[in-house]
């Protein structure tokens, strides 16, 4: 049972408070550290943050993610001790239990005068109602954009200009896992949830009884940073943050993207940054978001996007994206899907890379070969101590049919070569049938080669192209034994 370093993950006042209250509780700090946040973000409805030339409200929508009984209610039932002891009208008029439907979610928003915390322990059955009725899972993501939302009802339509609602909900790993939609996934649903994992880190005594001085102390530090909030507009980044801002969105984008699981889950990773790294500047009374607040932010973020993560993968280790091939691996799996030997217009295509660079590569052997005297070169790869069948059969087949290339033009070959030719027309003889095109075959070779080449389905040496076009005027090849024409 480890804990995860909260400290991190928050500054100043809010920091302290967190401290104060860990060593009583059995469970992760994180948990508690999360609904603080999204019950300061809650009470907070008219206060912005600086978005390059615009701004956003300051609404949190945190997902409390664990087993069951491992300490969801317990964490969220301290941090709403304390918003409760700092703000007793809000949240007793301005909270919602539970979501009950698009429309009547609307309804119970205009009727806490448009901004409400929505506190929803069976968050699964928002996720599964969200698949039914896909109004609700917009309805959500408009919530946290601030847009405007209505009912869509002919009869007493209802409409809410400016939305201002936080959302705390409780749902299991399992439960997450089972309830991922594609359509939310990729609708920007879940990449507005801050998910942060709830476990038991320690063992506690019964006897362990949390001082009585903690909540009402943590219930001050919160009520005051409540009224300052409120009475600031816009809160900015100070001048020495706007580097620092820069190098985190650059940072958890790129993380982002390395993960096809974790794409969906962290669009909004930066809008959540600033979010909360506003209130922790905030809950310190301080009008200016400074590089502190910044880090601690995208430490808590950070630590959400591993949580999505181990959950959407069920495991977390695992690779979402197959590695790259390097290039002497392609080319080497180019030259065996075609036999052991291939041209340049074969591979080049499927390695996607230039004839010089494949040249360049030291396990690839390069040779320039011609069909007859006249024929047009070919290069041709082929791996370099070649222990395939294909490359043992080649060697074999090429040092028994080697040709002579000393002959005559009239001359038969010394291995038994007889070329296969079309019959010519002698002057005074009637022209051939063109449409039979008869042609006199012979085998291209008279003993091993022809066996060799029915036997292994290979076509034949190079060698014997060669010797076909050798000492015969206007000769044209027949496909035999898989000779190419």
């Amino acid at each position: 049972m480890s804990a995860p370093d909260f400290r991190a993950m928050s500054t100043g006042r809010l920091g302290g408070v967190v401290a104060s209250l860990a060593p009583h509780v059995e469970w992760s700090p994180v948990g508690l550290l999360g609904g603080l946040l999204c019950a300061f973000s809650a009470m907070l409805p008219q206060t912005r943050v600086q978005r390059g030339s615009g701004s956003m409200p300051l609404m949190l929508h945190v997902l409390l993610c664990g087993g069951t009984g491992e300490g969801m209610g317990q964490s969220w039932g301290i941090a709403e001790a304390i918003a409760k002891d700092a703000n007793r009208t809000f949240m007793s008029g301005n909270v919602i239990h539970g979501v009950v439907g698009g429309a009547g979610l609307i309804q119970a928003v205009a009727d806490c005068g448009e901004h409400a915390l929505i506190i929803d322990t069976e968050y699964a059955h928002v996720l599964r109602a969200g698949r039914r009725q896909a109004n609700l899972s917009q309805l959500l993501r408009d919530l946290w954009d601030g847009a405007p939302v209505a009912t869509s009802r002919a009869k007493d339509p209802v409409r809410v200009d400016a939305p201002r609602v936080a959302i705390m909900g409780h749902i299991t790993p399992e439960e997450f896992s089972a309830n991922l939609s594609g359509t939310d996934r990729d609708g920007g649903s879940y990449n507005r949830l801050l998910t942060l994992p709830v476990s038991q880190i320690r063992w506690l005594s019964e006897r362990e009884r949390m001082p009585a001085h903690l909540i009402p102390a943590a219930g001050e530090q919160f009520a005051r940073a409540v009224r300052f909030g409120q009475r600031v507009g816009t809160i900015a980044l100070a001048e020495d943050a706007y580097d620092v801002a820069d190098m985190i969105r650059h940072d958890l984008l790129s993380k982002a993207r390395e993960s096809e699981d974790l794409k969906p889950f962290a669009a909004r990773c930066n809008e959540q940054v600033r979010r909360i790294a506003a209130l922790l500047a905030l809950f310190d009374l301080r009008s200016q978001i400074t590089s502190d607040d910044l880090h601690a932010a995208a430490s808590l973020v950070t630590y959400a996007m591993d949580t999505v993560e181990t959950i959407a993968t069920g495991s977390g280790s695992k690779p979402s994206k197959r590695q790259p091939l390097s290039l002497a691996d392609k080319v080497g799996a180019g030259i065996e899907l075609h036999g052991g030997r291939t041209t340049s217009s074969q591979v080049l295509p499927f390695v996607g890379a230039t004839a010089a660079a494949v040249r360049a590569l030291p396990e690839v052997v390069v040779t320039v070969e011609r069909s007859g005297r006249t024929g047009r070169p070919v290069t041709v790869f082929t791996l370099r101590g070649d222990t395939s069948e294909h490359g043992r059969r080649q060697k074999r087949v090429r040092s028994r049919c080697r040709p002579n290339r000393n002959v005559s033009r009239t001359a038969q070959p010394s291995s038994g070569w007889t070329p296969t030719v079309r019959n010519r027309r002698s002057p005074g003889s009637p022209h051939p049938n063109r449409s039979g095109r008869s042609r006199a075959e012979t085998p291209i070779c008279s003993s091993h080669c022809s066996d060799t080449a029915k036997q292994s389905k290979e076509p034949p040496p190079l060698a014997v192209s060669r010797w076909l076009a050798v000492g015969v005027r206007s000769c044209k090849f027949v496909q035999v034994a898989g000779v190419r024409r």
